[in-house]
C-alpha cells in the first residue's frame, strides 16, 4: 500500500478508537467484518490500571469491555525497571488480574493456549494475555521464566528503554544488543512457545533478536522511523527482517 494512503487509513482507525462507545459502535457496524473478525489489540488494559495501580474493574469499565469488540488483549503484569522490586510488583499484579478474572468469568478468560483466543470469541468474552515489558521481573535467573509461565505469562518484552540483564533498550546509546542471558532466554521462550515482544528495544537488541529466535517474534506497540524518527520507532530494516520471519509489528497511538 502506498504510505499515504496507509496514513489516512490508519489515522481513520486510530480516531474511531477514540470516539465515544456509541459512536465507535456505530464505526464498527460500518465495516460489516470486524464482528467476526478475532481483534487482538496488543498491549493494554481494561479499565484504568496500568504498571502496577492495580484498579478494580468499575460497572462502567465492564460495559466498556463487552463494547469494544475486543477478542484479546496483552496486559502488562511486570514491575518496570527495577531490579530491588520488581519480581515482587509482578506477583502482585498476577494476583491482581486473577480477582478480576474470577470476579468477572462472564466477561474476561485468561488466555493460555492459542486455542483460547477462538474460545473467547466464541464466548464473547474478552481474553487477557499475560505479557511483561521489561526484563527485570527475571533477575538474572531462566527458572523464574518457569514460575512466571506456570502463572500464565505468555510475552515478555525484553527491555524498557533502558539496559538490563537480558539486552539494550532504544535509549541506551551504547547500543550494545542482546547479552549472553539474553540469547538462553529466546532459547527457553522458543522452547515453551512463548512470544518475545521487541518493543522498547534498542536496534541491535531487536535485530539480533529477530535472528536469532526459531520462532516469529513480535513488535507489539511501535511507530515507524521513516515517519517519526524517534528512539522507539523501527527502521525499515528491522521492520522488513521481521516480516520476512513471520513476525508481527503494532502500530501505537500516542496522542500526548
Amino acid at each position: 500500500m502506498e504510505r499515504r494512503t496507509f496514513l489516512i487509513q490508519s489515522s481513520m482507525v486510530a480516531t474511531a478508537m477514540m470516539l465515544p462507545v456509541a459512536t465507535r459502535g456505530e464505526v464498527a457496524q460500518a465495516w460489516s467484518q470486524y464482528g467476526g473478525a478475532t481483534v487482538i489489540d496488543a498491549l493494554g488494559a481494561p479499565g484504568s490500571s496500568a504498571f502496577g495501580t492495580r484498579v478494580p474493574l468499575t460497572v462502567s469499565d465492564i460495559a466498556d469491555v463487552k463494547a469494544s469488540g475486543l477478542t484479546a488483549l496483552n496486559v502488562t503484569v511486570s514491575g518496570v525497571g527495577s531490579y530491588a522490586k520488581d519480581f515482587e510488583e509482578t506477583l502482585r499484579n498476577i494476583a491482581f488480574w486473577e480477582e478480576q478474572i474470577a470476579a468477572h468469568r462472564d466477561v474476561l478468560m485468561k488466555v493460555m493456549r492459542s486455542g483460547d483466543l477462538g474460545e473467547a470469541k466464541k464466548s464473547g468474552r474478552l481474553g487477557l494475555i499475560y505479557g511483561f515489558q521489561d526484563g527485570t521481573p527475571l533477575g538474572e535467573s531462566l527458572e523464574r521464566l518457569d514460575l512466571f509461565y506456570d502463572l500464565g505469562l505468555r510475552i515478555v518484552q525484553f527491555t524498557y528503554n533502558l539496559r538490563n540483564l537480558v539486552g539494550d533498550g532504544c535509549l541506551e546509546p551504547g547500543d550494545a544488543g542482546l547479552s549472553l542471558f539474553g540469547r538462553k532466554l529466546i532459547a527457553r521462550m522458543n522452547d515453551k512457545h512463548m512470544l518475545v515482544d521487541l518493543s522498547h528495544c534498542g536496534r541491535r537488541t531487536t535485530l539480533e533478536s529477530i535472528e536469532i529466535s526459531r520462532q516469529p517474534v513480535a513488535i507489539t506497540h511501535a511507530g515507524c522511523t521513516a515517519i517519526a524518527d524517534l528512539p522507539r520507532n523501527k527502521t525499515d530494516e528491522q521492520l522488513r527482517k521481521l516480516a520476512d520471519k513471520s513476525g508481527v509489528v503494532g502500530i501505537y497511538l500516542m496522542p500526548y
